[in-house]
């Protein structure tokens, strides 16, 4: 496995977040918000809270941010 791929948070994994071919910095920057909300979330399951609403939030925002990075390229 590469390095870089061992130290993603669960967030950057969901957005794929080292896969930029184009090097366009607003994909950057919409991956690095999304993974971070994503990571919120996984912290609010560690503390207890509801895990199933919580993994359906995480799943809707992977969806949104697919397709907020495909709207710069459609």
């Amino acid at each position: 496995m590469e390095e870089s791929k061992i130290n993603l948070t669960v967030g950057e994994m969901r957005v794929q977040r080292n896969f930029n071919p184009s090097a366009n910095q607003q994909v950057e920057v919409i991956k690095k918000m999304y993974a971070e909300l994503i990571d919120l979330l996984e912290y609010m399951k560690e503390d207890g809270k509801n895990p199933r609403c919580l993994s359906i939030a995480q799943t809707e925002l992977e969806t949104s941010c697919m397709y907020a990075v495909k709207s710069l390229f459609v």
